[in-house]
Order: structure tokens, then C-alpha cells, then sequence
């Protein structure tokens, strides 16, 4: 181990036991897990830190923000390679990576290959699977004819009569913390889809994929019963563009509607999908054909299961501008 006069073998589980698994390129260079990882501003990739052997022992990683969690643990790596080369008794805590570690570091390798694969990807997605908003208002099973005013109670229609839904604004959601009279106000927010369907016009403008518990007054997550569906957007690609990835993402889901937000976005609704595809599509679409710097390119927040998203049928504008849906598939709905 160069200076410090000790075996390479003896060097390499040395650094495992205070980096963790490490994929060794050769006897003195490997990739590893960086030890200021959550510090990162930028995402991080498999390659972005590396410890080498070859001389003083050291750490180096792509990212600067985590400068002083590296340098702590370049510390610590040649003060055990120093006591390591004058004999004295060394401990280490594994020479082995855990089952766990090799999970994580298989998990890593596999989101990378996904990212990387998304980042060169969407060109392709948009020529083999172009497709319009004219060409989804054509193809839609229900007949979306009529006035858009009432695309809002189609939508409903997506959704058993008992599910307690959120339709509302930007601030009809609060926290324990709000008087109770602003809960009282939050709680006529969340109701029965039958409930909602008496009503006489679409009444905010945004609601949520999923069901809550009966009786909240909070949008949470804690809050929410089940997710229904899965909803996508972006704000950086065209609706044309969206039009191409709705489309590719109905391989691998049902799509139940898209609502034209009366702005720049498309939104797509999906059956909810299974665990696995849906832990992928979280890396893959945000990430479809992002520059390192980049923001990303459909929102990862929708994800989450109580982002709201557009309700078709009300007003984006007052007067101006209406949401409304351009495909609809109600076939096996509740």
C-alpha cells in the first residue's frame, strides 16, 4: 500500500471498513459509496468517488459539497493505513461487504444504468412514439363532445362513490398547528365522490389522485387511504412532446385520461402502476433527456400521493381559460 508498507489485499478491506463496499477496478483503485452523499447538491453518480491505495490513501469525489465528510474520512482511512504499516494490531470491523451493502450497491448501479439510459432516451421515445393532443381526443373511448364544463364529473367517474376526495385551492389544506376554525374551513374539502357530484360547477380548480381518510383536513400522505392513480406532467416539454411520453408510458400502464390544463402542461392519468414499475418510472421519467444541471424533465412531485393536479371542468382563468380533459377511458372503472 505504497508508503505505508502494507498489502494491497490488507489495504482493500481496510478501506471497506470505512467506506463499505467498494467495486474495485484493480488492486489499488475502486469505486465507492462517497461518506458525504447526503450532502450533494447535484445527483450522484456510480463513478462520481473513488479511493485509491497507490501512496497516501486517499478519497476523492466529483462533488464538492461534501468536502468536509471526505476529508474526515481521509483522516480516518491514513491514520488506520499509518498504525496498520508499524505493526500495530488492526481491527477491522468486516472485510466482507454485508448483503445489505451489496443490495444498495447493486440498487445504485441498476438507478444509474436507468438514468443514464433516460438521459439518452427521450429523442428516441418522441419519433417512435409521436403522437398529438388531437390525435388522444380522437382515439378517446368516451365521446368528449360536449362542453368541457362538465369534464369534471367524468373524471369523478374514475373513482368508487364512497372515496373521499380533495378538490379545492392552493390553501384548503392545514396542518394540527391551524385554529379550528381553518380546519373546519379545510374539511369541506375532502368528500365523498357522491357528494361532490351534487354540486353545480367544478369546484376549484385542483384535486388528487388518490383517497383520503374520512374526516381530515390535511393533504398528507398520512392522510391518504389509497392511491388510484398515477399522474405525470412536465412543464419543460411541449404538449406535443408530453403527447409522445403518455403515449410510451402506456406500455407499461393503463392510461385513464389526460386534462389539458388550460396552460402549457398535459396532464396523463395512469392506472395506479405495481411497486416495481412504478420505483423505476420514478428515475426514469424525470430524468429523460436531462444535462447533468438540468431541472427535471416531468415532475418527480407527482409521485407523491397527495400532489394535487388539475381538476378538468374549472376555470384556469376566470372567464378565460378552461381545464379540460382530451382522453377518457371509463372501460372496468369503478
Amino acid at each position: 500500500m505504497g508508503e505505508h508498507n502494507i498489502p494491497f489485499v490488507q489495504g482493500q478491506a481496510l478501506a471497506a471498513s470505512i467506506l463499505g463496499v467498494i467495486d474495485w477496478q484493480d488492486g489499488t483503485t475502486g469505486f465507492c459509496r462517497c461518506p458525504g452523499e447526503g450532502r450533494h447538491s447535484h445527483p450522484t453518480h456510480t463513478h462520481d468517488c473513488r479511493v485509491t491505495l497507490d501512496g497516501a490513501p486517499t478519497i476523492y469525489c466529483f462533488h464538492t459539497s461534501c468536502f468536509a465528510d471526505v476529508e474526515a474520512a481521509n483522516k480516518a482511512l491514513r491514520s488506520a493505513a499509518g498504525k496498520a504499516s508499524k505493526g500495530a494490531k488492526t481491527e477491522f470491523k468486516r472485510t466482507e461487504p454485508t448483503p445489505e451493502e451489496m443490495e444498495r450497491h447493486r440498487q445504485q448501479i441498476v438507478r444509474e444504468h436507468l438514468k443514464a439510459r433516460a438521459a439518452a432516451g427521450l429523442t428516441e421515445i418522441l419519433k417512435a412514439f409521436e403522437f398529438g393532443p388531437a390525435d388522444f381526443w380522437d382515439l378517446s373511448p368516451v365521446r368528449l363532445l360536449d362542453d368541457p364544463a362538465d369534464d369534471w364529473r367524468l373524471l369523478l367517474q374514475l373513482f368508487e362513490p364512497e372515496d373521499v376526495l380533495w378538490i379545492g385551492g392552493k390553501y384548503d389544506s392545514c396542518g394540527e398547528d391551524a385554529l379550528e376554525l381553518k380546519k373546519e374551513s379545510c374539511r369541506r374539502h375532502f368528500r365523498p365522490v357522491s357528494d361532490w357530484l351534487r354540486m353545480p360547477n367544478a369546484p376549484e380548480q385542483f384535486t388528487c389522485p388518490c383517497a383520503f381518510r374520512s374526516g381530515t383536513h390535511s393533504r398528507c400522505n398520512e392522510a391518504v387511504t389509497h392511491r388510484c392513480y398515477l399522474v405525470i406532467e412536465s412543464d419543460l416539454l411541449s404538449k406535443d412532446e408530453m403527447s409522445a411520453v403518455i403515449n410510451w408510458c402506456r406500455q407499461f400502464m393503463r392510461l385513464r385520461a389526460i386534462v389539458d390544463t388550460g396552460g402549457k402542461s398535459l396532464h396523463g392519468w395512469f392506472d395506479a402502476p405495481p411497486s416495481e414499475v412504478e420505483a423505476e418510472l420514478k428515475i426514469i421519467l424525470p430524468n429523460l433527456g436531462r444535462g447533468a444541471e438540468d431541472k427535471p424533465t416531468l415532475d418527480p412531485a407527482l409521485f407523491k400521493l397527495a400532489q394535487p393536479c388539475r381538476l378538468p371542468g374549472a376555470w384556469r382563468e376566470p372567464g378565460k381559460i378552461r381545464q379540460a380533459l382530451l382522453y377518457l377511458d371509463l372501460e372496468d372503472a369503478p
